[in-house]
């Protein structure tokens, strides 16, 4: 078979931003690769570090080699590593090719950013083809090929950018129940349920056998709320339907909703949406309720 490799890559140097606290764009690129010998990268012997990777498969696939595991990085996956560590990736005698987006960025300003995202959303990631992290980096690819970024400052914001992409993705990991450990998906479906009954933290606790304290950081860590505010998500979800859809009153959606008095529902409604129900009711701001924390 014949052995292609395929390569766009386009580096930066901009001198205007190299010296200041600035994200550095490094290279960005869109590889092909067949040739099992010519694509293997040990990441103890660059000499082109300090820098960041992230690489996402658009077909064929390839290997990591880190923290003593191989992964298969598939169509749909990303990894993220730096240079100099101790990994190393390559095309596989398994595999014909291997196509990718990359993106390479200087640590400057933006270290303990990336090291907190690994934390988050670990080393490989799967992430959609048409999720906003990819859509840019596909963009800054066609920018760069296009000869758009022209300086540092431009670079710069791309970089940064990218992160908080990285960011938003990460919080919509946290949040997909399939990725919540299986106590934790039991108490949400508890709360989804019972909304209107449950009157303590301690019985939901107790329902999923563990202990109140060590539920309450860990129901935090994986969907972002405290139980208190996630159980006050859902009752608010179901007053703003009850709201749009019932003529029931104010004290009866409370009720409903497991409030004892419409007073401390307002009190918990307009804190949560910024107006009251009845207010709610007569139209203000409805097209804008959907943003509202409930995301």
């Amino acid at each position: 078979m014949e052995q292609h490799h395929h390569c766009e890559t386009y580096g930066f140097r901009f001198l205007d931003t190299l010296n200041g606290p600035f994200c550095q764009l490094f290279a960005v690129g869109h590889d092909l690769i067949s040739n099992k010998e010519q694509y293997h990268w040990d990441g103890r012997k660059r000499v082109d570090g300090p820098l960041l990777l992230f690489q996402y498969t658009i077909s064929g696939f390839g290997h990591l080699d880190i923290d003593e595991k191989t992964y298969k990085i598939m169509p749909g996956y990303a990894f993220m590593v730096e240079i100099p560590s101790d990994h190393i990736y390559y095309l596989p005698e398994e595999s014909n090719s291997w196509e990718f987006y990359y993106i390479l960025v200087r640590p400057t300003g933006i270290i303990h950013h990336w090291n907190e995202l690994v934390g988050k959303i670990g080393r490989v990631i799967k992430i959609n083809n048409d999720h906003s992290v990819i859509s840019l980096l596909q963009n800054i690819f066609h920018a760069a090929s296009r000869q758009q970024i022209t300086d540092g400052y431009r670079a710069a914001s791309i970089v940064y950018q990218f992160i908080m992409e990285l960011f938003r993705f990460s919080d919509e990991h946290k949040k997909m129940k399939s990725n919540w450990p299986v106590k934790i998906q039991n108490a949400v479906e508890k709360m989804e349920k019972d909304y209107a009954y449950i009157q303590s933290l301690e019985e939901i606790a107790i329902e999923v056998e563990i202990s109140k304290y060590h539920f309450i950081r860990i129901f935090k860590q994986f969907t972002g709320y405290t139980p208190i505010e996630y159980l006050t998500k859902v009752r608010m979800e179901k007053a703003v339907n009850l709201l749009r859809q019932s003529e029931l009153t104010i004290d009866e959606i409370a009720k409903l909703i497991g409030y004892s008095n419409g007073s401390y529902f307002i009190k918990v409604f307009r804190k949560w949406l910024g107006f009251s129900p009845g207010e709610f009711r007569d139209g203000k701001d409805i097209a804008s309720v959907n943003q509202l924390k409930f995301d």
